[in-house]
């Protein structure tokens, strides 16, 4: 049973780390988009 549940703990880390470098690359790739309208907005 504690096997089982450190396979659980291990597969929602690396689920989590998945999704941060998916929205990591997300927001790099619109950055170059939305470049002029973020610093119109930080203005």
């Amino acid at each position: 049973m504690k096997q089982h549940q450190g396979g659980v703990k291990i597969s929602l880390i690396v689920i989590s780390v998945i999704l941060m470098g998916v929205s990591a690359w997300f927001n790099q790739a619109n950055a170059d988009e939305s470049t002029s309208i973020v610093t119109t907005q930080n203005k």
